[in-house]
């Protein structure tokens, strides 16, 4: 965030990679489920335990089991039933993989990550193994894991758009916009309708600083799914690149009445709307995004800038120093904040 005018603390961009869900999880672990269960369904809770009754070495009719029990949200019982199948046949693939998508659901992605990677060893060709371990390494911000799972994933399933979107978005994740727009492209061809391939798309041709293809990209996304929040919040990133300010106000508007919760939606309305001249709205707008969320080290960042341009330089520092303290890392924090300091005569 920052401001063409003269005396203003200006936030210099730096090309950070955008890493996008446009799921959250619980479509994450319905589609897991429907990964794993890609052979026609398993039998009823009621009938696997039927079977395991009539033969407790029927290890289908355990993992037919343990499927309907993580359905039902009941992971003790699912854990332990694909434990009594691993002590039956402990290199059982299928066991671990639906021991992952056990810890899926109970959002351990760490232990989810574990389960996954035994399921690929124990056979290396399977898809969901590969799936559930990026996508729980994707959880834990480990993009480059991710991103060799996914790339596991496409060769056993070359024609799975689900694969190659997640494969662009581990890559974007790891710095590799290039290759990442490759595999949304190809996704395309298999599925050009695919709204979270165009929507990604765009992401990756922002981080590539091309922005007007972006906001083809976003467009082509609204035009599949008029309601998809993220789309609209695209299409505001890429029209403040291209410094159409007001369209890219009435974008980031859009997403946050369709999400009212998306963080994103409401700081690029601050972005926007300081860029703009209109500081007491874009700190109201700011302020709503540090409601969603408080420990964004983005948002506390833009609420310091803004707090700075309105004069209120005790507040802006204490916010830039607390976006420090939740991003050690980030440079953007680190310039702006002894930028502040300078100019107050704190350094």
């Amino acid at each position: 965030m920052g401001s063409s005018r003269r005396g203003r603390i200006k936030k210099k961009r730096r090309k950070r990679p955008r890493v996008v869900f446009l799921f959250d999880v619980s479509p994450d672990r319905r589609r897991l489920m429907e990964i794993m269960m890609a052979d026609g369904g398993r039998r009823s809770l009621a009938a696997s335990k039927r079977a395991v009754r009539s033969d407790p070495r029927d290890i289908e009719a355990r993992l037919d089991c343990a499927s309907a029990l993580i359905a039902a949200g009941r992971g003790a019982e699912a854990a332990a039933a694909i434990d009594e199948v691993l002590r039956i046949d402990p290199g059982s693939s299928d066991a671990h993989a639906l021991r992952g998508a056990a810890f899926t659901a109970a959002r351990k992605s760490v232990e989810a990550a574990q389960a996954f990677e035994a399921a690929a060893t124990a056979n290396p060709d399977s898809v969901a193994a590969h799936m559930g371990r990026a996508m729980a390494c994707m959880k834990l911000g480990q993009y480059a894991d991710a991103a060799e799972s996914f790339k596991e994933a496409v060769r056993c399933s070359p024609s799975s758009t689900e694969a190659r979107i997640g494969f662009g978005g581990a890559l974007a994740g790891t710095g590799r916009p290039a290759e990442a727009l490759a595999q949304y492209d190809e996704a395309l061809r298999l599925d050009p309708d695919n709204v979270s391939a165009h929507a990604k798309r765009g992401y990756a041709l922002l981080d590539a600083d091309r922005p007007k293809r972006a906001l083809a990209a976003f467009d082509r996304a609204v035009r599949i799914e008029p309601e998809l929040a993220v789309a609209h919040v695209g299409r505001g990133r890429a029209l403040l690149d291209m410094k159409v300010r007001k369209r890219a106000l009435a974008a980031f508007a859009r997403a946050a009445r369709l999400d009212p919760g998306s963080i994103e939606a409401h700081r690029g309305r601050a972005e926007a709307l300081h860029l703009l001249g209109r500081t007491k709205r874009a700190l109201a707008a700011i302020e709503r995004a540090a409601a969603e969320g408080p420990r964004v080290a983005a948002v506390r960042l833009a609420r310091g800038i803004i707090l700075y341009n309105m004069g209120r330089h005790d507040e802006a520092i204490a916010e830039c120093e607390y976006a420090a303290q939740l991003d050690p890392d980030d440079k953007d924090i680190a310039e702006t904040l002894a930028e502040m300091r300078r100019s107050s005569g704190r350094s």
